[in-house]
């Protein structure tokens, strides 16, 4: 079966590499193949979201032009797989040509019928929920990471399959072992670590921050390690527990846990917000801590740092819990029977 993936990114962002390019070796051998094709490349997205000076204009047009030219080559193959749209809650147009021609899957990690928090004034000015609609009701199937995106694409699509992000523990070794309490995100997603100002403060932590973007938004001391796809296996190896906070919105709800599951296939214990899926990955006090306002942030924090035999326990169980639960290959074999339903 010869199939076009149209992903966001190329493996640089994380929302494509997890769920599609991680897999691809793995449905070539399920007998599955075909070309990928990013909407804006390495560099582009270099430029844009890790220190460069492109604007996401660029980035709007790059696309446009790109998912042009893959119209004219859709003959070519049998399905096209959309890793959450060209243009999610903009424009569906794209989408509903392909899906007049090709079968196609539709693939979400994100609750992105809502505007997004933050970004463009303008972009969020011309959010459209109908459109995020259009392509679910036109997609010959939906792929969903977790439940709660689920339930929203059963409104628009009776074929609907839960696929959660998942890890290679392949890739993963151990952490250090240390006290350093660590964090891993995005730009965008920095402003997550605000609540935590006074904790931070009251425990006298400087934490270990591996984002891009300017640290200097968030207002206080961290020890900030500009993330690169061919560092964030070290930098995490580095931190000796993971937090993971969250606010409690319908956007967040929708998130997969990601940074959850990296901490975890690290041995890294991990402190998260019992927010959305985070309920699921997180079994209070065996895997980890759900800590739900700051006294008991700090309460856990505190606990872990000056306990290494609890870190290990904890670190261990979060490991078990990604080899159980979130198998690459288990993965693999989910959205490659997606994909075979279709012929």
């Amino acid at each position: 079966m010869k199939v076009l993936f149209l992903t966001q990114t190329t493996e640089l962002g994380p929302s494509s590499r997890y769920r599609v390019y991680q897999l691809l070796p793995l449905l070539r051998e399920r007998g599955i193949g075909g070309d990928v094709s990013p909407a804006i490349d390495s560099s582009l997205y270099r430029a844009i979201y890790l220190g460069g000076r492109a604007s996401r204009r660029a980035a709007f047009f790059a696309a446009w032009r790109r998912r042009r030219t893959d119209l004219h080559r859709l003959d070519g193959f049998d399905a096209v797989f959309i890793q959450k749209g060209v243009f999610p809650g903009l424009h569906s147009g794209f989408e509903r040509k392909i899906a007049a021609r090709k079968p196609m899957v539709f693939d979400l990690d994100d609750a992105i019928w809502l505007p997004r928090q933050g970004g463009s004034t303008l972009l969020r000015g011309l959010h459209r929920e109908s459109a995020v609609q259009e392509i679910l009701r036109c997609a010959a199937a939906v792929i969903a990471g977790n439940e709660s995106l689920a339930e929203y694409a059963r409104r628009f699509n009776r074929d609907v399959s839960v696929v959660p992000s998942v890890i290679d523990t392949s890739r993963y070794a151990g952490n250090a072992d240390s006290p350093v309490v660590g964090w891993i995100g995005s730009g965008t997603t920095l402003p997550y670590l605000k609540p935590l100002a006074t904790v931070f403060k009251t425990l006298g932590i400087k934490p270990r921050v591996i984002a891009s973007g300017d640290p200097r938004v968030l207002g206080f001391e961290v020890d900030f390690r500009p993330w690169r796809l061919e560092t964030e296996l070290a930098e995490l190896g580095q931190i000796g527990v993971g937090i993971a906070p969250l606010p409690d919105t319908p956007w967040e709800r929708g998130k997969c846990g990601v940074k959850l599951l990296q901490y975890m296939a690290c041995s890294i214990p991990v402190v998260a917000s019992p927010v959305g899926v985070h309920n699921q990955i997180v079994r209070h006090g065996v895997n980890g801590f759900l800590a739900a306002g700051p006294a008991e942030w700090e309460s856990y924090l505190s606990e872990l740092i000056a306990n290494p035999e609890l870190r290990q326990k904890l670190g261990a169980a979060g490991r078990q819990t990604v080899g159980d639960r979130y198998d690459l290959r288990h993965a693999a074999e989910r959205v490659g029977a997606v994909l075979r339903s279709l012929k």
